[in-house]
């Protein structure tokens, strides 16, 4: 219901026809109206009270300020609402945009206006859907077009694109914001940055496709087994070393177990105790042997890791079983090739003294004594020289034959190479019980020897020694069973003879050597030569070797072979490695000021030498007053030096690779080393004895283990040099073979430091 004060005042009537109290109200309705010329006309000829009218413009002009006032406080409220909602609106971290019915974009907060390049004064004529990569607008302009009150709408990685044409990925997330009937209809719309969670999802994704790829067309059989021991995952690559498909080891995790070796099992089984629950790392890897369904086994390596969760948590273990079936093949034939002759398939030197030394500690515990033959066949180089090598290797290997047919399964019958042959017989009684052995071998090769239709007739030659009586350790042992046969030759030849004291001729040239020797560091008589080592094929130097020289004043220059091990046996050995070692960093420091650089310098180290507590401390020492660098120094140890070697002896070889200096095996594949230790530490290089290249073009079983050799280094990711290499045609083979360098007299004998720097400088 109105009021007349609702009603808008209207020019009717006379001002004198209407009644004063009507007018005075009228004229009061039309001053509240703005309505001044009205007023005056309902006012003019009336006698109005003008102390009433007054008044009454006094109440109204009250109430307009009060009303001016609560207008100005509201409109100061507002601004006030108006600028912390546009403070807290551009403060959000993420793009924040309104947008009008018809799609324009009206309002954009600062990390919006940043993202997509808008200025301040143009974006409220630019289209929202503009902003969005094409191929994904019309998920977006539908979602617009639906858009209703309450009921907000998220799209997801959608590609956004900024006015720079820059693309990113985001969530949109839209909703309906009120808005006055005059303003029309109006969006908020918030962008979320997506972009490097989708990377990093779709990078983890290519990760997985890669590792699912790579474990499955990988031919090593990949595993993840959970804290409760079963399989998470299995490879396809269990197939072929096992005929059972992935499936079968996840439902059976007691699967593996069965497969293997009955003797393997219980590795296995310990394994599982000790690791399976472990979180640590560190866990060594497991040779076993598995069997295929079709009934043959595998030699498999296998080895695991711990698997962890971003928080931490204990995931169980992720492994490899890897197939090392050709490589275990290959590793005992190297083996069997490293300890025994390739043509008779004797022991050989090397396992000879390995059972000779193994023999000694048995008959001091049983008592008793151990006689030690040395044989040579008479005249057998005339065999050779007369019908040839391939006659004279069949030949050897009948006598090999008739040698064991001759000796107890205890006894040890072994060539040493060429003619010699020896016998270790155990449990000896008295000497005499080693006479009758001698007479039955020498009667043994009174039988000609039909080789080829050919009667060939050999004698022997016998020296024997008794341990304890000739000798208290293997060295003296050999050395006056290896005299004794050469008297046995003096004396005719077919016959045997014992060792006596009085054989030992030169003892007192000896003595006479001993006190030289130790004088000769002193008297400055020692002199070392350098022997270039070369690639292949191309010979550029790659390093030296050092030779010690004994520049004697009676009996001149003497080799290394003549009396380092004299100066084993009276204890210098040790003082002239130490001398060496320095003389030779300083002229390698000597050659660098002059500007000649020789990438690596090799120096022989003896087993006595690298067993000593103090060792890395002194070759640290010498390293830091020559200034030479670590990394340029290899130290050579024989390769019967790895075998058995003690903690200490380990722990010194650690030490010193640790400090960047190389390591390599000397006259590797006379011996047996052990593989596990040249990879435990880290040897760089394997040397191939030159015994094996002096025979290289005219024996195949030396090529055969030249090619073992270089095809196990290869394996191991080690480099091979070749050592005493003398013709072409050795060095042809050897770079056919793929060896990596040499050294010998064909490049180069040793030289002194003057003519190395004069011929590659």
């Amino acid at each position: 219901m109105t009021t007349a004060a609702d009603q808008p005042v209207t020019d009717l009537g006379s001002p004198f026809e209407i009644p004063d109290e009507e007018l005075r109200t009228r004229a009061l309705l039309a001053l509240r109206q703005g309505r001044f010329d009205l007023a005056e006309k309902l006012l003019v000829g009336k006698d109005v009270d003008q102390a009433a009218l007054v008044e009454s413009l006094r109440i109204y002009q009250a109430e307009l300020e009060i009303q001016n006032e609560e207008l100005q406080r509201s409109y100061h409220q507002t601004q006030g609402a108006l600028s912390r909602f546009m403070a807290f609106f551009n403060s959000l971290p993420m793009p924040e945009l309104v947008v009008d019915g018809q799609g324009l974009v009206k309002e954009a907060n600062e990390e919006a206006r940043r993202l997509f390049g808008l200025r301040d004064t143009a974006f409220h004529q630019y289209f929202f859907v503009r902003l969005i990569d094409e191929p994904h607008r019309g998920p977006v302009i539908q979602a617009l077009s639906q858009l209703r009150p309450d009921e907000p709408i998220d799209l997801h990685e959608l590609r956004f694109r900024t006015k720079r044409n820059e693309v990113f990925i985001g969530d949109l997330h839209m909703v309906a914001l009120p808005s006055e009937e005059d303003e029309g209809r109006r969006l908020l719309c918030a962008v979320v940055d997506r972009t490097e969670a989708v990377l990093q999802r779709e990078a983890l994704r290519e990760s997985r496709e890669r590792y699912r790829v790579i474990a499955e067309f990988s031919s090593d059989w990949e595993y993840w087994i959970g804290p409760d021991g079963r399989y998470r995952y299995v490879s396809p690559a269990c197939t072929r070393l096992t005929g059972y498909p992935s499936a079968a080891f996840v439902a059976d995790a007691d699967l593996f177990r069965r497969l293997l070796h009955p003797d393997d099992r219980r590795h296995w089984e310990r394994h599982l105790e000790a690791h399976l629950g472990d979180e640590s790392g560190g866990i060594a890897p497991l040779e076993l042997r598995i069997r295929h369904l079709d009934g043959h086994e595998h030699w498999i390596e296998h080895s695991c890791t711990p698997v962890f969760g971003e928080s931490g948590d204990f995931l169980g273990r992720r492994g490899v079983n890897r197939d090392i079936t050709e490589l275990k093949r290959s590793r005992e034939q190297l083996h069997f090739l490293a300890q025994h002759d390739a043509l008779t398939g004797l022991p050989n030197r090397s396992l000879f003294r390995q059972r000779l030394e193994e023999a000694i500690p048995r008959t001091i515990r049983r008592g008793g004594e151990t006689a030690l033959l040395f044989l040579d066949l008479d005249r057998f180089k005339t065999v050779n020289d007369t019908l040839g090598h391939p006659v004279g290797d069949l030949l050897l290997k009948q006598v090999a034959a008739r040698l064991m047919q001759s000796v107890r399964a205890s006894d040890t019958v072994a060539r040493l190479g060429g003619d010699e042959f020896v016998v270790i017989s155990e449990d000896v009684q008295e000497p005499n019980d080693a006479a009758i052995l001698a007479k039955r071998l020498l009667d043994l090769f009174a039988t000609p020897f039909d080789v080829e239709g050919r009667e060939l007739f050999l004698s022997l030659s016998i020296g024997i020694g008794i341990y304890p009586l000739d000798g208290a350790d293997a060295d003296t042992l050999i050395r006056h069973a290896d005299i004794a046969m050469y008297r046995a030759k003096a004396a005719g030849r077919n016959g045997f003879r014992f060792f006596d004291p009085e054989m030992s001729e030169g003892a007192a040239e000896r003595l006479r050597l001993e006190q030289e020797l130790r004088n000769a560091l002193l008297h400055n008589e020692l002199m070392l030569e350098y022997q270039p080592q070369v690639s292949l094929p191309g010979g550029e130097l790659c390093g030296v070797e050092v030779l010690c020289r004994w520049d004697h004043p009676r009996l001149g220059l003497l080799s290394p072979g003549h009396f380092l091990p004299l100066a084993h046996d009276i204890g210098v050995i040790d003082q002239l490695d130490l001398w060496v070692l320095e003389h030779a960093c300083a002229q390698v420091a000597a050659w660098d000021r002059g500007g000649f650089t020789v990438p690596r310098l090799a120096v022989n180290l003896s087993v006595h030498r690298i067993q000593g507590d103090d060792v890395p401390e002194q070759i640290e020492s010498i390293l830091a007053r020559t200034d030479l660098d670590p990394r340029r120094l290899e130290l050579e140890l024989t390769e019967a030096s790895l075998m058995g070697s003690p903690t200490g002896t380990i722990a010194n070889l650690e030490r010193l690779g640790g400090l960047g200096i190389g390591l390599a095996v000397d006259d590797f594949g006379t011996g047996c080393s052990s593989l596990a230790c040249i990879k435990h530490l880290a040897i760089r290089r394997l040397k191939i004895d030159r015994s094996f290249i002096e025979r290289l073009m005219t024996r195949s079983d030396d090529e055969a283990i030249v090619q073992a050799v270089i095809g196990l280094a290869r394996s191991l990711g080690l480099a091979v040099l070749a050592e005493g290499v003398e013709t072409a045609a050795q060095a042809e083979l050897l770079i056919r073979e793929g060896c990596d360098e040499a050294q010998g007299y064909f490049f180069s004998k040793a030289v002194g430091p003057e003519e190395l720097a004069s011929r590659y400088c």
